[in-house]
């Protein structure tokens, strides 16, 4: 959508799936993991649906772009509602979601536009408004540091 390009809409948009951010997927690994149930299964998820039409119009109003919608028909097999129940991974691992459907779709136009905003605005060599380069990122027990031409900026990446 930043970049101007459409979003296939298949069926009439009223779809819904169980997007979660990966924030909530990362904890419910990490909780799995720290637990002594050998060979269960745990489903991990928001645990409500969000429509495709929803997502569509989030995405367009956290952007501030038009969104371009090329609909298409429904997908042979496709099912219209999908959703995690997630109440045996909040009874033994107390999980539950905690990033919204919204601030989710928010977090992550936020980190596409740091990602690609040179791109999507026309700068080039990837030159910040300060002038700054970045160059990459480099994970360091349980960090990401991002590392440009003058800067090395630690940045929790998951907190307890």
């Amino acid at each position: 959508v930043s970049r101007g390009q459409s979003i296939q809409q298949f069926g009439d948009g009223s779809s819904s799936r169980d997007y979660t951010y990966i924030s909530d997927i990362v904890d419910g690994v990490v909780r799995a993991i720290d637990r002594p149930y050998a060979y269960q299964v745990f489903n991990l998820g928001k645990g409500s649906g969000t429509s495709l039409k929803d997502f569509i119009s989030l995405v367009g109003k956290t952007t501030g772009k038009e969104v371009k919608i090329e609909k298409k028909p429904d997908q042979p097999g496709d099912v219209p509602y999908t959703c995690a129940d997630v109440s045996k991974a909040k009874r033994l691992l107390g999980y539950s979601s905690k990033v919204s459907f919204e601030e989710g779709i928010k977090k992550t136009v936020e980190w596409y536009n740091e990602a690609y905003g040179d791109e999507i605005s026309g700068r080039t060599n990837n030159e910040k408004e300060n002038g700054r380069r970045l160059s990459y990122f480099v994970e360091d027990e349980g960090q990401v540091m991002t590392v440009n031409d003058e800067l090395l900026v630690p940045q929790m990446y998951w907190t307890n």
